[in-house]
């Protein structure tokens, strides 16, 4: 364990040894060696104190944090205007617009998930299908739901906004959310969440959806959430997950500069084969990566500022890289800036 210790010690002045842990198994694949990837990253968008580094797991390039937080001391990394605490309604309410281009969306989201959202074109039906970037980013908005409704989980649902679009659809909604402030603002909004962690959650149903949305990335222990999430599926029913892909464009482009690294909070970014890898071992069948489309500049944007005020490097480009890659990524899914994945319990 040479290589993961390289980071060492440096920047945790603030963290007691209590407080930190070393990652010395690779999560997506049981490697035992690791290679420094970054190093010296502070917080830009937290501002939570420290130095943090990722180790690539030498087998499979699957970043992690090390040392990273410990489950215990794991909720100092948020910070109290965290995006989950933002009102479910109102995130859902800025979703929507009157121009013709949001008529068209809802246009189709109305005929492909049975919502009601207006204002709406039928034409939206019809056209939205042929951008396929706009189209799978609408898919991707609604999780790639099933047409027939049933019962849906979203583990992470931080302020409900995914459980109130799910609902108007027609599912049967409930979330699991550690964070007793966003937890609170979905109960708010007449949701049924459990303030717990998911180590914690025990269900009495079985679901028909389980969705996590960049939640899969702040696990301390992911494999063992599969194996978990797999019991509560129903026979056939479907995990959907989205988080960061680290051998995307905007990685590669941007390195240690890339917003989606977000130390100290984001603690295990597997390969998008591993993600599949990782499915595969749970029990998981049917495993498909999907099409991100439209959302680069979510991320892009942030690095090209987080490249000048670490490196004093101004990028022009931001918005052209952003769309290349949306377009890419409508194409090729390893080259999105997410990796999206949907998997099915044997029935």
């Amino acid at each position: 364990m040479n290589e993961s210790q390289a980071s060492g010690d440096k920047g945790y002045a603030e963290w007691s040894k209590a407080d930190l842990e070393q990652v010395t198994v690779c999560f997506a694949c049981g490697g035992e060696r690791f290679v420094v990837r970054h190093e010296g990253l502070e917080d830009l968008l937290g501002g939570v104190p420290g130095r943090w580094g990722f180790l690539a797991c030498a087998a499979c390039g699957s970043l992690h944090l090390t040392p990273r937080p410990t489950l215990a001391a794991i909720a100092r990394v948020y910070p109290d205007d965290y995006v989950t605490h933002e009102s479910g309604g109102d995130a859902n309410s800025r979703d929507n617009g009157s121009s013709w281009v949001w008529r068209l969306a809802n246009g189709y989201l109305n005929a492909r998930f049975g919502t009601r959202r207006y204002p709406a074109t039928r034409t939206g039906r019809l056209l939205v299908p042929l951008l396929w970037p706009l189209c799978q980013q609408l898919d991707y908005f609604f999780r790639h739901l099933p047409a027939k409704p049933g019962r849906v989980l979203d583990v992470g649902c931080g302020n409900g906004a995914f459980l109130l679009r799910a609902r108007s659809a027609g599912w049967v909604v409930q979330g699991i959310e550690p964070d007793p402030v966003a937890a609170a603002g979905a109960r708010q909004e007449g949701l049924e969440v459990a303030n717990c962690a998911i180590e914690e959650f025990l269900p009495e149903v079985l679901f028909d959806q389980i969705t996590l949305s960049h939640v899969f990335e702040h696990l301390h222990a992911p494999d063992e959430a599969l194996r978990r999430m797999y019991l509560w599926l129903r026979p056939g029913g479907t995990l959907w997950m989205s988080l960061p892909n680290p051998s995307g464009l905007g990685h590669r482009v941007f390195g240690r500069n890339w917003f989606s690294l977000d130390p100290p909070r984001h603690l295990f970014l597997p390969q998008p084969h591993q993600v599949v890898a990782m499915l595969q071992a749970a029990g998981y069948q049917d495993i498909r990566l999907m099409r991100r489309g439209r959302g680069a500049r979510s991320s892009i944007l942030p690095s090209v500022d987080y490249a000048r005020r670490r490196n004093g490097v101004h990028v022009i480009w931001g918005g052209l890289l952003a769309l290349a890659i949306d377009v890419l990524g409508s194409w090729f899914p390893t080259l999105s800036e997410e990796t999206v994945v949907i998997a099915r319990r044997g029935s």
